[in-house]
């Protein structure tokens, strides 16, 4: 029961947000007509989002109302939607490697990201936290041999991860061997700070794992990859439980 009420008091909020971002400004007999609550229940709505950081105004007498100053959102942030995706990704990353120094507002900075996209794009964020997973930091000797990758390798395969385009890649192995293949990145994993690619690659036709820093070169090829199902990766992901 309390959990339903939970539920219930999260989700209101979140369509109080959404109605406040979709216009102007709202009378508050409006707003309690679309969330089915009483005054008393909707200005303890807007408070709480008040103490949380929205700048709310209400303007008294007639034509007045109940307004998000400046349609607070994502757009005022000048942002594009893939780099406003990145940095909530980025956040929420952070946030699971419990760093105990300048962390203790990341959760909070990362719901009012996340609150800022309408529903299907919150949806679509969620899926993708999915297919991102931490383990164990890498150890002395892996990070030692490690070398940052190039930035347009890093873009390439981004945006391969996230928008799930095919990536042609030529690889270098722990031998020095080099094969040029196409995968699809299905998941990654950061054993900080290493990052590797969880993907399906059609030169072996099966799953493999890919350290980011032995991709040499990285070009997204054409078409669009389905998400397979989890259990093709169990092998490589099962000691890997937490995601973000």
């Amino acid at each position: 029961m309390i959990n339903t009420s939970f539920e219930q008091r999260t989700e209101r909020r979140n369509r109080l947000i959404g109605l406040l971002r979709s216009e102007d400004h709202w009378k508050t007999a409006e707003l309690r007509e679309q969330l089915g609550v009483s005054q008393r229940t909707l200005m303890r709505e807007l408070a709480e989002l008040r103490r949380a950081g929205y700048p709310i105004d209400s303007d008294r007498g007639r034509g007045g109302g109940i307004r998000l100053n400046g349609r607070w959102g994502v757009d005022r942030l000048n942002l594009s939607h893939q780099e406003v995706v990145e940095l909530v990704l980025s956040l929420a990353i952070m946030e699971s490697l419990q760093s105990p120094l300048l962390t203790s507002n990341l959760k909070a900075i990362k719901q009012k990201l996340f609150q800022a996209f309408p529903q299907q794009q919150r949806s679509a964020v969620s899926n993708i936290r999915k297919r991102i997973m931490i383990g164990d930091n890498a150890n002395a000797n892996v990070v030692s041999l490690y070398t940052k990758p190039a930035q347009q390798i890093s873009e390439n395969l981004a945006e391969s991860f996230l928008q799930r385009n095919y990536l042609e890649i030529e690889y270098q192995s722990e031998s020095g061997e080099q094969t040029l293949r196409v995968i699809e990145a299905q998941y990654t994993l950061l054993n900080w700070p290493i990052w590797y690619v969880m993907a399906w690659d059609h030169l072996r036709m099966s799953s493999r794992v890919f350290r980011i820093d032995r991709i040499k070169r990285a070009r997204l090829v054409d078409g669009n990859f389905q998400l397979r199902p989890k259990h093709v990766f169990t092998d490589i992901y099962t000691p890997f439980h937490q995601t973000i």
